[in-house]
């Protein structure tokens, strides 16, 4: 079986209260690998950085849209799909015309019914956290927070929900240092090399490689950002994007407003 490894490459400020980007709360990298798109989760905006963490002004813009959680691409880089913890909604934004396109609450999608007990009324602030796209077949992945852990499949359309997955210690959700009630889930980014997920912890300050098709987790990987004598690691990791090609993990931290770069090593 295949190991991973994660070796820093390089840490980038990205923190900039003129722009209002303080807290980056997801991510995800464009079709080339050329740029990155975050949210901040106190700012009504999406902003594109390039691979050092630079925003590039021209190309971010802002929507009418707060408590922005998660952000992914699709679509030959036409279309943003971001998540709304507050009401657990997937928001359509147009990235030609930068305007909201649609936004779609869970509660309003097919088969809602068979989770609508996992989501109280009124929220716990513990909804949605983070959104990927399966590139093979366009479906959109989403993720709850906590209490418990859902992973959560909708339709390209994002008008039904095709199934769901409790994330727990059965499948290898599990981490030594944490119980499993305190584990939580806060980005997601598709791997198309194998049609496997990465799920980033806040928590955790880590990362799952989780195998939908086998519902397994393969591996769990520390998220370290320096090799002293001891080891420290990313504080409130939110938001992760893979580029396969490059073999290279993007991970930002809320709390400390960085993005990391790591190259990703596959040991046998």
């Amino acid at each position: 079986m295949t190991s991973t490894r994660l070796e820093l490459l390089s840490r980038h400020r990205l923190r900039d209260p003129g722009l209002g980007l303080n807290e980056p709360s997801g991510l995800t990298l464009n079709r080339d690998g050329s740029a990155l798109y975050t949210v901040s989760d106190d700012t009504k905006a999406i902003f594109r950085l390039d691979l050092k963490g630079r925003v590039s002004v021209a190309d971010s813009f802002f929507i009418g849209l707060d408590d922005l959680e998660g952000i992914a691409i699709r679509r030959e880089d036409s279309e943003l799909l971001v998540v709304q913890e507050a009401t657990n909604s997937v928001v359509l934004v147009d990235l030609k015309t930068r305007r909201e396109h649609s936004r779609r609450p869970l509660s309003a999608m097919g088969n809602y019914a068979t989770i609508a007990h996992h989501f109280p009324d009124p929220p716990d602030n513990n909804g949605l956290e983070g959104i990927t796209v399966n590139t093979s077949n366009d479906h959109v992945f989403v993720v709850k927070e906590r209490r418990p852990g859902l992973l959560i499949e909708l339709d390209p359309s994002l008008t039904t929900i095709l199934s769901t997955r409790v994330l727990q210690a059965s499948q290898g959700f599990t981490h030594p240092k944490l119980k499993a009630d305190k584990l939580d889930f806060s980005g997601l980014s598709f791997d198309s090399r194998n049609d496997t997920l990465w799920i980033a912890s806040d928590k955790g300050q880590c990362l799952f490689q989780y195998d939908w098709t086998r519902d397994a987790v393969l591996q769990r990987l520390d998220l370290t950002i320096n090799t002293g004598n001891k080891d420290k690691l990313i504080r409130k990791a939110e938001g992760v994007a893979f580029d396969p090609q490059r073999k290279r993990m993007y991970v930002v931290s809320d709390r400390d407003a960085d993005l990391y770069v790591y190259k990703v090593h596959d040991d046998s």
